[in-house]
């Protein structure tokens, strides 16, 4: 059966549909493709300056203090990341504002016409997308987030004026290999010879430095050449002259210390008083982000164990003021269950756990198998769907407990929709 193409008239949700049904896979590995079609319409002469970051997780937060850093500045800046939460234009940002459905309705339409024959999957199709969108408004700066890996990721067609890598963790084992050595020197894929690239994981596997050293990038490492602390209210950063103390952010210290030392080295760094402001005023969305304040609910994509780990330190800060933690997770069936929920054990009171629906989501009733081999795990009950779950909680919940909704970005965005509805 012959799908029908959309056009320059048609609806940015008909054109989403569409590109869900044009490739087989949702996930292709390999460059050739998405660079083909790049070059047909010729993608890759834009003159922006563009800052490639990859990582297990931090990109999303190290892209949004970058781009708040450059925005202080008067600079013109282009963000692709993904995924979205709530919306598709979530994953482009111009200036730190999403677009117009149009702007991605007519990048979609210069694509289709420049691809031939030559199948994208979705992800492909939106990182093209992005790109045409930015060379369209010539932005001076873009920040590309990796969307899987590095050197195979459909971003790593363009020539980048730094990269950037902000931690190393084992996600997505059957592309990246089931090793930190291996997922390093997949992500280490994005160097390029004679070029800056900043590495924020703290403890750096060799494959990535052997592989940097290989082709002579210009590498600069945290934990030798920047060092970051955290306090109890601030934290400091110090890298060449550079010895700064900073307000704690809302998001991980390690990525700020990550994106000031990235913006430092290119000489792009803006005034001590600006920093400050824009590290105290940092919000990303489904970070530690809090939905309700009576009942106390917050919401964390957290959906592997180094990011689990981060979130139960914010847990733990509220088990200190007296706090019970109820936690309601849900996630894909891909990730590794026992893994992310062991790390937030220690700090969860009691649990409830929900399906996701989709082809990748998985059931409650698996969760709670995962939950059952961590010892003094209290399970509650277990749910349908996120919507169901928090209907039957927050009519309930005590005053001194906090909601916690985890375990993926659809989680994440089943729980700000029902908020706001």
């Amino acid at each position: 059966m012959t799908k029908t193409i959309p056009s320059q008239s048609s609806s940015l949700d008909d054109w989403l549909c569409y590109l869900e049904s044009v490739h087989p896979a949702n996930i292709e590995m390999g460059l050739e493709r998405v660079a083909r079609v790049a070059n047909n319409i010729e993608l890759l002469t834009s003159s922006s300056k563009i800052i490639l970051i990859a990582g297990t997780n931090g990109k999303g937060t190290t892209a949004r203090c970058l781009e708040s850093l450059l925005l202080a500045q008067g600079y013109c800046v282009g963000t692709y990341a993904s995924p979205h939460l709530v919306r598709y234009n979530e994953r482009v940002r111009v200036n730190g504002a999403e677009l117009d459905d149009q702007y991605h309705v007519d990048a979609f339409n210069l694509l289709e016409q420049g691809r031939g024959d030559t199948p994208l999957t979705y992800f492909e199709y939106g990182t093209l997308g992005a790109l045409a969108i930015f060379k369209r408004l010539e932005v001076d700066y873009v920040l590309l987030e990796v969307g899987l890996g590095g050197r195979f990721d459909a971003t790593n067609i363009v020539t980048p004026f730094a990269s950037v890598i902000t931690t190393i963790d084992l996600d997505h084992k059957e592309y990246l290999g089931d090793t930190r050595e291996l997922v390093a020197y997949d992500k280490a894929g994005i160097f390029r010879e004679s070029t800056l690239a900043i590495i924020g994981d703290l403890n750096i596997p060799h494959t990535m430095t052997d592989y940097g050293k290989e082709i002579n990038a210009n590498m600069v490492l945290s934990g030798s050449d920047f060092i970051f602390k955290e306090h109890e209210q601030s934290f400091s950063w110090q890298f060449k002259a550079h010895n700064l103390e900073l307000p704690k952010p809302a998001i991980p210290c390690q990525n700020v210390a990550t994106a000031l030392t990235t913006l430092s080295v290119l000489d792009l760094l803006p005034s001590d008083e600006v920093i400050t402001q824009c590290i105290a005023n940092l919000v990303v969305e489904g970070r530690f982000q809090q939905l309700s304040e009576s009942p106390l609910v917050y919401t964390d994509v957290a959906h592997n164990p180094e990011s689990a780990r981060y979130l139960a330190t914010k847990l733990a800060s509220y088990k200190d003021k007296g706090f019970k933690i109820h936690a309601l997770a849900a996630m894909l069936a891909d990730k590794d269950k026992v893994g992310v929920l062991k790390e937030v054990a220690d700090v969860v009171d009691e649990w409830s756990l929900a399906s996701l629906g989709g082809p990748r989501g998985d059931s409650a009733a698996h969760l709670q198998q995962a939950l059952s081999s961590i010892p003094n795990s209290h399970f509650k009950q277990g749910y349908s769907n996120v919507e169901v779950a928090l209907d039957a909680i927050l009519p309930s919940q005590p005053s001194n407990t906090l909601l916690i909704v985890f375990g993926s970005f659809f989680t994440v965005a089943g729980a700000i929709h029902y908020f706001k509805k």
